[in-house]
């Protein structure tokens, strides 16, 4: 009995690639192959879905935006995040935004409207996180696990996490806290629902300030944080021919590029599967 058939549903998926990918082959696995479009959703650090492409998909051209992927989480992040989608080449309509965690990262680039057109990945900007300002001279205070003057009581600590890079920045006319400079980047060392304390590198130890001037002029902000979207239509997208396709969109610095690899050629793929977005019908 064969391995495939014809028609477009997860039931008539190759079953070998799975084992391909490195995992048993079996029906569960094909199901959770076939379609699939979420990061992590089949193996970690990735995005690896089975499709079957007809003659009529493999000859469109461009296509919506298909899944959007965070390149760098970021930092600071108190909210959701705007997203901008700049076309180029080609590409219109499409809409999304960011999402952000508990910790203060952007955690999914979501699409609200896919848009139609895209020759070639959009260009992706993720707004900034917002500045938190603190008072150079009350906010610097003692501990805890630290001596004097140790950490920065700010309103929005809980969004920072041991680690974080942040940027220490000063108003004009204001006087940069001693021990700190304007527009250097700094790693948190130390953070409660109140307080953070910072460090000159990753693994540094803390640095110890002085209280400064009574001045408000005085932010901690995280990163930014980065994203790609890849586009639908096969063409454009690794050149998919009709048959059953396995489709591998990148993450990282390959973020948004897409690879395919042609598991079964035909030309005879009936009915349409879920799988609009990414190869669409026209």
């Amino acid at each position: 009995m064969p391995q495939w058939k014809k028609t477009d549903n997860a039931a008539n998926s190759v079953l070998w690639a799975v084992s391909q990918l490195q995992k048993t082959a079996n029906a569960s696995n094909r199901t959770a192959l076939y379609g699939n479009t979420t990061q992590n959703g089949f193996i970690t650090g990735r995005v690896d879905g089975q499709y079957g492409v007809d003659t009529t998909e493999a000859g469109i051209t461009s296509g919506g935006l298909a899944k959007g992927i965070v390149i760098l989480a970021g930092t600071g992040y108190i909210a959701n995040a705007t997203v901008t989608i700049t076309a180029v080449n080609g590409g219109s309509v499409a809409v999304a935004n960011a999402t952000s965690n508990s910790t203060g990262k952007i955690s999914a680039l979501n699409v609200a409207n896919n848009g139609l057109g895209f020759k070639v990945q959009p260009t992706v900007t993720i707004s900034a996180p917002a500045n938190t300002t603190f008072n150079a001279n009350s906010a610097v205070v003692s501990g805890p696990n630290g001596g004097a003057n140790s950490t920065i009581t700010i309103s929005s600590a809980p969004f920072f996490v041991v680690g974080d890079h942040v940027k220490y920045q000063v108003a004009t006319n204001n006087t940069a806290i001693s021990g700190l400079i304007s527009g250097d980047l700094y790693y948190i060392q130390f953070a409660n629902s109140t307080v953070v304390a910072l460090a000159a590198s990753a693994s540094g130890s803390r640095i110890t300030l002085t209280k400064g001037l009574t001045q408000t002029g005085h932010s901690l902000t995280g990163v930014n944080a980065t994203g790609a979207f890849s586009i639908g239509g096969a063409k454009n997208t690794g050149l998919a021919h009709p048959g059953w396709v396995l489709r591998t969109t990148g993450t990282g610095g390959r973020a948004g590029r897409v690879f395919t690899e042609t598991l079964v050629a035909m030309g005879s793929m009936t009915s349409d599967g879920s799988d609009d977005t990414i190869y669409p019908d026209t």
